[in-house]
């Protein structure tokens, strides 16, 4: 592996800028770099050293599979004092930015429980709609909104444990088919107007997810297939934080294979272990 500077990711050409801070001396691609890296504080510096190892990776990785590689990762920053623990908007912003601006098959790694219903349809739609092969990779899990961006994609690589969930809406927290059903168990008027609001926003979602997972499937199986699959991984047949392994999504006609790249792996070493919310509290 070529020597990159620690600032910027570049390749260090030559024998580059070597500068002493803190006692150690480094090197950098140019001395714009080692002027910017000085300038840092320690948590910056932290923060230029773990991405530029993290470029370098992906760098890697690009060059093996011949392919642009993307990630949603939420876990730890070591920099940081909160988690990146949802599927938000600013995911959005940063991965349709990056999926717009190439035209080559796309990688995207994902790591994550689940989050905002807009965000993750928005993510959604740019995987299926882009012109080239697009492969989701899981190593761990992408629960909820995450599977979402998965059915998504023209192949889904897994282990055998990596794990799915279904995609049912949560509707403030709660499952949108026991809202659902809740006028059928309790005379009507005992239900509070919240609740008989809840529920008709319920159907609603649940219709909108269903739909939106039936469109997502259309390409990759016949139509009654993924009217049965849309069904099942919205219905709420299952608790929220259900998984779903390998050799189930592999029944389910998806196209998944096993086996996640090495690489993969080293990147999640540059992460901290932190309190990111459990798949079972993911929100969609």
């Amino acid at each position: 592996m070529s020597e990159r500077c620690i600032y910027c990711g570049m390749e260090i050409e030559g024998k580059g800028i070597a500068k002493e801070i803190d006692g150690d001396k480094i090197k950098f691609c140019s001395r714009h770099c080692s002027v910017m890296f000085d300038g840092l504080e320690k948590k910056g510096r932290m923060k230029a050293v773990i991405m530029a190892e993290r470029n370098a990776i992906i760098k890697d990785l690009e060059e093996e599979r011949g392919t642009k590689v993307i990630t949603m990762i939420h876990r730890r920053e070591p920099w940081e004092e909160t988690d990146e623990n949802q599927i938000n908007i600013e995911d959005t912003e940063h991965v349709l930015m990056r999926i717009r601006q190439t035209s080559e098959d796309v990688d995207l790694i994902l790591h994550t429980p689940g989050g905002f219903v807009l965000a993750s349809e928005m993510i959604a739609m740019a995987v299926k709609n882009h012109p080239a092969k697009v492969t989701v990779i899981i190593p761990f899990y992408a629960m909820s909104g995450g599977t979402l961006i998965a059915l998504a994609a023209d192949e889904i690589i897994m282990e055998k444990d990596s794990v799915l969930g279904p995609v049912d809406p949560q509707i403030g927290g709660m499952p949108a088919g026991a809202l659902i059903s809740l006028p059928e168990k309790k005379p009507v008027e005992t239900i509070s107007d919240d609740y008989i609001m809840l529920s008709e926003e319920a159907k609603k979602s649940l219709i909108r997810v269903q739909k939106m997972v039936m469109w997502l499937l259309e390409d990759k199986m016949n139509k009654g297939k993924a009217e049965k699959l849309a069904e099942f991984l919205t219905g709420g047949y299952m608790t929220h934080d259900t998984p779903i392994i390998f050799d189930v999504a592999k029944s389910f006609g998806l196209n998944v294979k096993q086996g996640v790249p090495g690489k993969v792996y080293d990147l999640f070493r540059t992460f901290e272990f932190g309190a990111c919310s459990r798949p079972q509290s993911a929100k969609y």
